[in-house]
Formats: structure tokens, sequence, C-alpha cells
């Protein structure tokens, strides 16, 4: 039989052709999908994590224990509260061989050294002026912790009076807040913003020895300012102890939930939740720098997480400006800043204006327009009954309400 032997040539390449696209297809890899969790393994080195940010941890953890420092000045019996102790959280050195006091108490490891070193706040402080003051954050915080230690070395040693200055700011809800904005919300924004036009290197190790490439860490240093636990939908139970790096709530994640949570006064808000839009996108972006996406892949992840950031710190102020015109109503005529009654206006009134110095930092929608006029609206103190501008500061705060609803 005389064979074709153009029919065996095609017959030929047909099966090359469909054996080489099998094996294209065998060597496609799947694409990793975390469940909804921010656990993502290395491609680089076998059997080992690719997230990294202990870095960020430990300021979250800085930060929390300075917070409650300050506020334990309130408290009778802490006389050993001084500027030089309240400094050495904001200004952390490795030397002082400190470990957290306040976050919990069940922590694996409480050393801040032993988690990453080299970390403190007033390193990663922005050096912008805050809008109202003449001076940057490290300068205001630094003055406000002083303030503190020259109430209690004066003898003010318990009260709201001890944090209090004599014109009503509330200075450890300041350094707070403040910090929130030029240290967690600035720095955050800072390496998201490293996605905007190419992607970071995706192939190398960030570093000798590192389980993760620069486009995996920088990612993961914004997630980590968030500070939510890696499973922050659907919480766990923990083990013997708490591990701070991935089984806590720092900061900004935990107001994303207060703010979630919140029942009243929330029309403004048009259903938009932040709790699960923020660590969606974070997980949901890590995930396609894992799998080798672009840029362009990323961009409306990096968008959602810019947006619901801003008006989460937008909502936190509008959260605050209803307390305040709450404690004002309840307001004696002859109240001022040193009244008693007048404590729970301070605080909430400082706490608002610390948000709202956050918003300086990242400007995704708000106008910088926009932000001089709350910030003109608002002052740089609280008013009382006997103060000039005093009728009309309600109206004036239902106006930044109004601004600061249309980021909705």
């Amino acid at each position: 039989m005389k064979v074709n032997n153009k029919l065996i040539y095609l017959l030929s390449f047909v099966l090359l052709f469909s054996i080489g696209c099998e094996d294209d297809t065998a060597d496609d890899p799947v694409a990793y999908d975390p469940a909804g969790e921010y656990v993502f393994p290395s491609d680089i080195v076998d059997g080992e994590s690719s997230v990294s940010y202990t870095g960020q941890v430990v300021r979250n953890m800085l930060h929390s224990d300075l917070k409650t420092l300050t506020d334990l000045a309130m408290s009778p019996g802490h006389p050993y509260i001084t500027y030089d102790l309240m400094n050495m959280y904001f200004d952390h050195q490795d030397e002082a061989n400190m470990q957290e006091s306040y976050v919990s108490a069940d922590a694996c490891e409480k050393v801040y050294t032993n988690i990453a070193t080299g970390k403190n706040l007033s390193g990663k402080t922005n050096s912008d002026n805050l809008k109202g003051w003449n001076i940057n954050a490290t300068a205001a915080v630094q003055a406000w912790m002083q303030a503190i230690a020259d109430n209690y070395a004066a003898g003010v040693t318990s009260g709201a009076a001890t944090v209090t200055s004599p014109d009503g700011l509330n200075y450890s809800q300041m350094i707070n807040k403040v910090l929130y904005g030029a240290v967690a919300y600035d720095q955050a924004f800072g390496y998201l913003s490293n996605y905007d036009e190419t992607m970071p290197d995706n192939e190398a190790a960030y570093s000798d020895g590192k389980s993760y490439t620069a486009a995996e860490h920088k990612w993961d240093e914004a997630f980590g300012y968030f500070g939510a636990r890696r499973d922050f939908l659907n919480e766990g139970d923990v083990g013997a102890c708490v591990d701070l790096t991935s089984e806590h709530n720092f900061g900004w994640a935990s107001y994303a939930t207060k703010r979630d949570n919140d029942t009243e006064n929330i029309a403004y808000r048009n259903s938009v939740m932040f709790k699960a839009d923020i660590f969606n996108a974070f997980v949901d972006g890590r995930a396609i720098i894992h799998n080798d996406g672009t840029v362009g892949d990323l961009e409306p992840h990096v968008s959602m997480i810019r947006n619901r950031w801003e008006q989460l710190c937008a909502a936190n102020v509008i959260h605050y400006i209803h307390s305040v015109k709450t404690d004002m109503a309840a307001l004696d005529s002859s109240a001022t800043a040193s009244s008693t009654e007048s404590a729970d206006y301070n605080k909430h009134w400082s706490e608002m204006r610390g948000f709202i110095v956050s918003l300086q930092y990242n400007l995704t929608n708000l106008s910088e327009a926009d932000l001089d006029a709350i910030v003109t609206l608002v002052g740089i103190a609280p008013v009382y009954p006997g103060d000039a501008g005093y009728s009309d500061y309600e109206g004036s705060l239902d106006q930044v309400k109004t601004t600061l609803s249309t980021l909705f």
C-alpha cells in the first residue's frame, strides 16, 4: 500500500503541536488563593511565609503603650510618669531593652527588639507642620508630653487636669490621634505609592536570606500600618498566648471595626463599611502580587484602600463631632476649660481635632482648600459658653460634617 507522505507529515505536526500545548498547560502555575486571610507562602524559600511587617508591629505596640502611659497620668499612684519615660516610647532605642507593658497581658513576645530592631515612632513621623499650629508632629508630641510631665511635677497628679492644657486641649488624646496620622496613615500611603506606575521587583529576594520580594514586602508594610489581624474578618481562637505579629488588632483596624459598629448618625455614609472593604483590598492586592499580576491589576485595590481609609479618618472626625455636640448640650453656662464637667468635652474635642490633623497626611478626595476651611471652622482649642463664637460653634461643626460627608 502506498503511503501518503503529506498525510503522515500533517498528522505528525498535529501530534507534536498537541503535546506542546499539553506541556504548556501543565507548566501553568495555579493561582494561589489566600481564602480571605492575609497568609501567603514564599516562592523563594520553601516552607516559609512571604509576609513580613514586624517593624510596623513594633511601632503599633509603641504607639499603643504610649497612649496607655499618657492616660495613666490621670490615675493617682503613678509618680514615675516623666517626660523621659514617655519619650522612651516615642523615640525608642534598642539599648533600653524595653518590653510592651499594656498591649496584651497574654502576648507571646513582649520585648520589642525580639520582634524587630531599630524601630521607633520618631523616625517615621511626618515632618510637615500641623495645620493650625506652626510646628510639626514631632515638636507637638514632645511639647505635649513635656506639658503632662510639668503638670505632674507641679502636683497635678490625678484626674483629667493632669493631661489638659489651660485652654482645654487633652494632651493624651492629641498625642495619640496625631500620631495615627503622622506615622501609620502617612507611612502606609507612602508604601502604596510604590505601585502607582511600575511594580517593584517581584523576582529576587528583598535582601540576602529574605523569603519575600520587594513588591511583596512594601505591600506588607502598608498592611502592617493598618494594624489588622491576618484573619481579621473571621477571627479564630488564639493559642496559649497572643502572637502580636498576626493575632492582634491595632489602631486603624480597631477604628474600622468601631465605625462599622456605629448605629446612630451614620446616614451620611451611604452604607459604606470599612473593615471588610479595606482588609479585602489588602488581601486581594497581595494575592495579585503573589500571582505575578501587574500594577494595572492592583489599581482598583490601591484605590479602594486609599478611598476607604480616608473615609474612615473622616468618619472618626464625624463620630467625635457628634460626641462634642452632646457634651456641649450638657455644659453649664459657667463651664470653662478647667471645670470638672468639661473633661468629656475636652477629651472628645481633642479626639476630633487629632483626626482632623490626620486627614492632612493623605488628601485623596478631600481638597486642601476644604481641609483648610475645616481647620478654620474648628480652631485649635475648644470653645466654652462664655467665649465669643460659642453660640455659633455647633453650626460650624455641622459645616465640617457636611464637607466630610461629600467623601461618601
